[in-house]
């Protein structure tokens, strides 16, 4: 849901595969203590899961 609401905006992402990139896998779980995904970065912060309102507070801060 994240990558398509992204697409339809004309977002900008850099997608990591953590299931394959271990650097990637171990930046997350030391950033955000969780194994979940997505894992959704704007700034210095971080958000487990999708929430668009929350995304959107994100941006807007």
């Amino acid at each position: 849901m994240a990558k398509r609401y992204f697409a339809e905006r004309g977002l900008e992402y850099v997608d990591h595969d953590v299931s394959k990139d271990r650097e990637a896998l171990r930046d997350m779980v030391t950033s955000t203590g969780q194994y979940g995904v997505p894992v959704i970065r704007v700034g210095d912060r971080a958000m487990v899961g999708w929430d668009k309102n929350e995304f959107e507070r994100m941006l807007s801060s």
